[in-house]
């Protein structure tokens, strides 16, 4: 799909459609839809005027009048009052608008995008959301088809986003590829993490993580099962030696000449199967147990975009990747393992896996000396319970660097609520054979998971977000198709590009 900026008298080749909105009580339609097309501005009027249309949230109205000049048909939207106008918004109704030009077949878009601003939308801030929702919502994991006529795509192939003011050209078409890099490298987290396990074994992840390095000419190693014993990463070891698909530990560093201005590590969960190990799941939803690696696939995408940007920063990425499988070698509820910053835990849950192969990716990461330390897991059943799919789950032990990342989660709609990380709450996975059990009462679980990995952690800069309601979505979404959702890019990117600020 194209996407490019048009400025208003640029429109001379007819489009199918031509999209513009309104806001609740307004007497008129936005001015520029008279500059652009007179006639369509005449038809919306009208339809204010005779109370066809009147701005709420969610009304549309459409006209195929042969009297437009530059496109065949108007639709204009409703966003309705002012005053409750969110960027969030902003995304579902773009989405929308994709989803419609594709139910019509419609080929070519002009979005008068400079209707939608109002409230908190500014210029600047819609030139990146449009055109990333727009990316975002085209997005479709079919590849597995054999039959893709049966469920034909129906495409879009170009939309033009029209502004007003030539003297923005730069800054607009600077947002428009910023917007692109970003929802492509969301994209490209998708699709590592709605491949099935035995196409996304942690090998192959690597494999994937390796090529986006070499892309982007930053640097990666791979550990395999021989390394990571040698460095005695006790908990990796344990968690993938029930499965015949041998652990790797993703490392990747970006932008090493950045590195006096201090480093920061990303750290994310990759289990590339979670079947709960000994402590066996049930089957039903096992298959999307595939999701467990989310964590790691955000990170490489992290990683992908962060190159394409040329952020001025020192990044290191992390990403542990295992099987976590019910095999004759597999660890065991009550097996004792010592981890690589040479504390031991008794092992109480099998299905407690993640919190183990992150400690030891988090202790690795302490060798860089980061000035914020941030890992992102779905990492317990607990948080969706608590959260549903609405909000990630944040915790940490610097407030400063989790307001910050809180923030970008309202930039991006990627929301956050931090729980408290009390010291009281360690007694509960505090061990009596060990110096910590992987596992408690039950009670807290997503704050005893984070307290388990606090214990792995020297840095005074460190955030835990926990996605594991968030990671994928059960249906379709206005820009979430089913699957996974690529979450973790979008606010980490946000919190990088103004860590300097």
């Amino acid at each position: 799909m194209d996407i490019t900026i048009k400025f208003y008298g640029e429109t001379k080749s007819k489009a199918d459609l031509l999209v513009a909105a309104s806001f609740q009580g307004e007497k008129t339609p936005p001015a520029a839809l008279r500059t652009v097309d007179s006639a369509a501005f005449e038809l919306a009027k009208a339809a204010i005027q005779k109370k066809r249309f009147s701005g709420k949230e969610g009304e549309q109205f459409s006209s195929y009048d042969g009297s437009l000049k530059v496109a065949n048909e108007l639709v204009l939207l409703g966003l309705g009052k002012k005053n409750g106008w969110s960027r969030e918004k902003l995304r579902k109704r773009i989405a929308g608008v994709l989803s419609y030009a594709k139910c019509q077949d419609l080929k070519t878009v002009y979005i008068l995008v400079e209707s939608f601003l109002g409230g908190p939308i500014r210029t600047d801030e819609a030139a990146e959301i449009v055109p990333e929702t727009l990316d975002r919502a085209d997005y479709r994991f079919d590849k597995y088809l054999s039959k893709k006529d049966d469920n034909p795509k129906r495409e879009v192939k170009q939309i033009a986003l029209l502004y007003s003011k030539k003297s923005q050209k730069n800054s607009l078409e600077k947002a428009l590829r910023c917007a692109r890099i970003v929802a492509d490298a969301v994209n490209f987290t998708r699709h590592l993490i709605n491949e099935p396990a035995n196409v996304m074994p942690p090998r192959q992840l690597a494999a994937q993580a390796r090529e986006i390095a070499r892309q982007g000419k930053f640097r990666c190693q791979i550990l395999g099962p021989a390394e990571i014993k040698k460095h005695k990463m006790g908990g990796i070891i344990a968690v993938s030696q029930g499965s015949h698909e041998p652990p790797q530990l993703i490392i990747l560093e970006y932008g090493t000449a950045h590195k006096k201005a201090g480093t920061i590590c990303l750290v994310g969960k990759g289990v590339t199967f979670d079947t709960g190990g000994i402590s066996i799941k049930p089957s039903r939803d096992m298959e999307k147990m595939k999701y467990d690696m989310s964590g790691a696939a955000a990170v490489i995408g992290i990683l992908k975009a962060a190159s394409r940007l040329k952020l001025p920063l020192h990044i290191i990425g992390i990403a542990p990747c295992v099987e976590n499988m019910p095999g004759g070698g597999a660890q065991r509820p009550g097996d004792i393992i010592k981890m690589y910053n040479g504390k031991s835990v008794e092992v109480i849950n099998t299905d407690a896996e993640g919190r183990l192969i992150l400690a030891d990716a988090l202790a690795y990461a302490e060798r860089f000396k980061p000035k914020a330390l941030i890992d992102m897991a779905t990492l317990t059943g607990a948080c969706a319970v608590t959260f549903a799919d609405k909000a990630i789950g944040l915790m940490g032990n610097d407030h400063a660097l989790i307001e910050r990342i809180r923030k970008a989660g309202e930039t991006t709609g990627e929301r956050c609520w931090e729980l408290p990380l009390w010291d009281e709450y360690f007694e509960i996975i505090k061990g009596h054979h060990s110096d910590i059990m992987n596992a408690g009462s039950g009670y807290g679980g997503t704050i005893t998971a984070a307290m388990f990995l606090k214990e792995f952690v020297t840095s005074k800069s460190w955030a835990h977000l926990d996605i594991a309601g968030t990671a994928w979505v059960d249906s379709n979404k206005p820009y979430n198709t089913r699957g996974a959702t690529g979450v973790g890019v979008r606010i980490i990117l946000e919190f990088l590009r103004h860590w300097k600020s």
